[in-house]
C-alpha cells in the first residue's frame, strides 16, 4: 500500500518548515508550543533533508557551559539539526517502516512524487498508529508481548544526567514514580521557557541542567491490563499525553513497541499485502 493512500491526509496537512537560517531559539520555540517531532529545514538548491529535534539539539546543549548555552540559541537552527530520512509519498508503508528502523527514529520527512520532489512534511508513528484504528494494519500480538522494562531515576536527578542516560539507550522517558515520568519533551518546554531564558539573560553562570527532574513537569501514561489487544493500546496511546502506556508492575509500551515491535518480527499485516498473498495462493 502506498504511502499517499494509506495517509490521505499527510500531503494536505499544514507544518511548520524554516530557513537554514532561521536562529535556533524561534525553531525551539515552535517545537515547544507544538505536538510536532521535528521542525525539517528546507534548502533552496534541495537536496538536503535535515531538522531539529529533541535528540538533535539537546546533545549539543548538554556539551556546553551556560554562557554558551545562550549563544548557541541566537545561531542558525541548521547548527543543531541532523539529517533524517526522506521518502515520496509513491513509496509503499513497507518502505516507510523499513527506513523507521534502520533509522531508529519514528519519522521521516515526506515528498511530493515527481522530478520536484517538493518537501510536505513529516509522517510519525503517530500516523502510523492510526492505520490500527482504520485496520490497515493489525497483529493478533497483545500489548504485553510488546512491553519493555521502564527506565527510572530518583527525582534528584539532575537533567544533564537523565539526559545521558536517555541518549545512551535511546529512552525518551524517565519515571520518577511508579505512575509519573518526564520525556525529552518535558525537558525541552522547561530548559527553553521564556522564564527559564530571560533568567539565563541575567545570570549567565546558572547551569540549567543541573536542575532536578523531579522539577520539570510531568506525565501520568494511561494504565492498561497486560491482555490489550494492540489495536486498543494504540487508539490509547494516540490520545495519551505522555506517549506511552505502563503495562502491568513496572512496564511500558510505547509507539514504537506498538507499530516497530510487530513490524520487526513478521507479526504485522498490512491489508494490501495481505490481500495479495491471498490471491497469489488461489
Amino acid at each position: 500500500m502506498k504511502i499517499r493512500t494509506a495517509f490521505p491526509d499527510v500531503l494536505k496537512r499544514q507544518y511548520p518548515v524554516v530557513k537554514p537560517d532561521v536562529p535556533l531559539l524561534t525553531v525551539l520555540y515552535l517545537l515547544r508550543m507544538t505536538e510536532v517531532e521535528a521542525v525539517p529545514i528546507t534548502y533552496d538548491r534541495g537536496g538536503k533533508t535535515r531538522a531539529v529535534f529533541g535528540f538533535s539539539c539537546l546533545p549539543k546543549f548538554m556539551l556546553l557551559g551556560p554562557r554558551r548555552f545562550r549563544k548557541l540559541l541566537e545561531e542558525p537552527c541548521e547548527n543543531a539539526s541532523d539529517e533524517i530520512a526522506s521518502l515520496s509519498a509513491d513509496e509503499d508503508v513497507e518502505t516507510l517502516l523499513d527506513t523507521f528502523a534502520s533509522r531508529r527514529l519514528g519519522f521521516a520527512l515526506v515528498l511530493r512524487g515527481g522530478p520536484a520532489r517538493n518537501r510536505t512534511g513529516l509522517i510519525t508513528l503517530a500516523d502510523v498508529l492510526g492505520l490500527y484504528a482504520r485496520r490497515i494494519i493489525s497483529s493478533e500480538l497483545l500489548v504485553e508481548d510488546v512491553a519493555t522494562p521502564g527506565f527510572s531515576m530518583p527525582g534528584s536527578t539532575p537533567i544533564r544526567t537523565a539526559l545521558q542516560a536517555m541518549f545512551r539507550y535511546r529512552y525518551r522517558r524517565v519515571f520518577i514514580s511508579e505512575r509519573e515520568c518526564v520525556s525529552e519533551r518535558n525537558v525541552m518546554q522547561y530548559v527553553f521557557s521564556p522564564l527559564i531564558l530571560e533568567e539565563l539573560g541575567r545570570s549567565q553562570g546558572r547551569d540549567v541542567l543541573e536542575t532536578p527532574i523531579e522539577k520539570l513537569d510531568k506525565t501520568k501514561p494511561t494504565v492498561v491490563p497486560p491482555y490489550t489487544t494492540l489495536r486498543t493500546a494504540a487508539l490509547k496511546l494516540r490520545g495519551d499525553r505522555g506517549h506511552c502506556l505502563i503495562v502491568g508492575r513496572g512496564r511500558i509500551a510505547t509507539p514504537w513497541d506498538v507499530v516497530m515491535k510487530p513490524w520487526l518480527t513478521g507479526k504485522l499485516r498490512i491489508e494490501q499485502r495481505a490481500r495479495r498473498r491471498a490471491s497469489l495462493s488461489t
